[in-house]
């Protein structure tokens, strides 16, 4: 939850490369300090003092303990704001994260064999360097400045919401301020907890305009599901397996973040996948693949460009105005596998399966897939990425957007070349080289592969589509 109020906030950029800085700068003292301390202060479970001009004779792996300090604090999520948790579980968590970068470091001097100094300074390192991240991080909010409150909207009159708005009136430390709650249907509740209600669910959206809302927590009560899960889990001889289509927001919350409100546990709804070091990851995945494929396939490339050109008439690539992440157009490109000007008498329309304006030739290439290699440029140029929902045209999204429940969540992500729902066969809407679909009949598990690329992009998920997009084209070539 508190990661989109930190991406919300213009200054995150300056705050974080302040807080880099500052940890860089904890470990390089801590690192001076521990030899100092061993050259000047006598230890008990030392023996002497640590010469002074050892430390010049040292080979010091300077980059790699930095890297490991940025590094592991990150992996620990210490470059977000932990609004949700109290200073003293920070410091526990800025603890651990020296132990861990003390472990590195031993492991590089043990792989490099170049340890020519008392193992006594990786302890007093650990501990200086514990110490200082921990008053460096605690009281540099005087520095980066604290992170804005946010106003939440409490979704609920009942018990559980009322225990929300009591926590956070209680836990300051929180940055949180209830502006309102929303009454559940058929509810005719004025407050809550002196909190007033200020709306149905209904009208949820335009409150959340209205009241400049950062978050939603939604506390509703069980529902049929919950009770039906309750009753078979307790029924011992029940051992059947229980399976759910899911909705739209079931796909959504499908890889939450698990955080606590205090003592009471919440899930976040991800509304932004493409974020953080997911991203950049993903971003340098990317990057590599295409600049690998394209050399490789230069030669494919050529081969398939001259067999467009000479089998038809009209240019060998063809470009079209697709709708890409945030709701932005840009330009795709791919081989030509339709004849010239297809659409001139019909306007904008889908392809279907044994669409007669696809070439002879367009068939062979629409089924390997070669037709989407040019694709690696809208890759290097950040437009589209290997796994991704397939970017549709801007005459189709809106309605999409009125037909599936959940479409727009597709626009947090950049689209893709290959995804599950190609890789599954379930192509429905959203991809204009599939069949024609039938939004108003689509089946759910249709909408639901549409929405599945939307968790956190990862490489294991890229790989795996890729992996199953060769066997899809082994399949339709034979």
């Amino acid at each position: 939850m508190s990661r989109s109020v930190y991406r919300r906030d213009r200054g995150w950029r300056l705050r974080w490369a302040i807080l880099v800085a500052g940890d860089v700068l904890a470990a390089g003292l801590a690192y001076l300090l521990a030899f100092a301390l061993r050259t000047r202060i006598p230890f008990p479970f030392t023996q002497g003092y640590l010469p002074v001009l050892r430390f010049a004779e040292v080979h010091h792996h300077l980059r790699e303990m930095l890297f490991a300090q940025v590094a592991v604090l990150y992996f620990l999520g210490l470059y977000e704001p932990r609004a949700l948790t109290t200073p003293r579980d920070r410091a526990g968590v800025l603890v651990a994260a020296a132990g861990l970068e003390v472990l590195f470091l031993i492991a590089v001097y043990f792989f490099r064999q170049d340890l020519n100094f008392p193992r006594s300074i990786f302890v007093l390192f650990a501990g200086l360097n514990a110490s200082l991240l921990v008053v460096w991080r605690l009281g540099s909010h005087s520095l980066v400045g604290s992170y804005p409150r946010r106003r939440v909207l409490v979704v609920g009159t009942n018990a559980a919401a009322a225990e929300v708005v009591e926590t956070i009136r209680v836990q300051h430390w929180l940055g949180m301020d209830v502006v309102g709650a929303v009454a559940d249907d058929g509810c005719n509740a004025t407050a809550l907890q002196n909190v007033p209600v200020v709306g149905s669910r209904d009208e949820l959206p335009a409150l959340c305009e209205q009241h400049r809302v950062d978050e939603v927590i939604i506390a509703s009560d069980l529902t049929w599901q919950d009770r039906l899960l309750d009753a078979l889990s307790r029924r011992k001889g029940t051992r059947a397996r229980i399976c759910v289509v899911p909705s739209p927001y079931e796909i959504l919350i499908g890889r939450p973040e698990h955080l606590r409100l205090h003592d009471i546990p919440l899930i976040e709804v991800i509304r932004d996948p493409e974020s953080g070091g997911a991203s950049a990851t993903k971003r340098l995945f990317d990057l590599v693949f295409a600049v690998a494929l394209a050399v490789l396939a230069l030669p494919v490339m050529l081969l398939v460009g001259l067999a467009v050109k000479s089998t038809s008439r009209g240019p060998a690539l063809y470009h079209q105005q697709r709708v890409g992440k945030d709701g932005g157009a840009f330009m795709m490109v791919k081989f030509r596998t339709m004849q010239v000007n297809a659409e001139r008498t019909t306007g904008p329309v889908m392809a279907s399966e044994n669409d007669p304006r696809v070439t002879w030739l367009g068939h062979y290439l629409r089924a390997a897939r070669l037709d989407e290699l040019p694709q690696l440029w809208n890759v290097l140029r950040g437009d589209m990425s290997f796994v991704g929902p397939r970017p549709e045209r801007p005459e189709f999204v809106g309605q999409f957007e009125q037909d599936i429940h959940g479409y727009a969540e597709r626009f947090m992500v950049r689209p893709g070349l290959t995804g599950y729902a190609q890789v599954t066969g379930a192509g429905g809407a959203g991809s204009s080289s599939s069949r024609t679909p039938t939004p108003r009949r689509r089946h759910p598990s249709r909408c639901g592969n549409r929405l599945h690329p939307r968790p956190r992009p990862s490489l294991a998920l890229a790989i795996s589509s890729w992996s199953h997009t060769r066997v899809l084209v082994v399949r339709k070539l034979l």
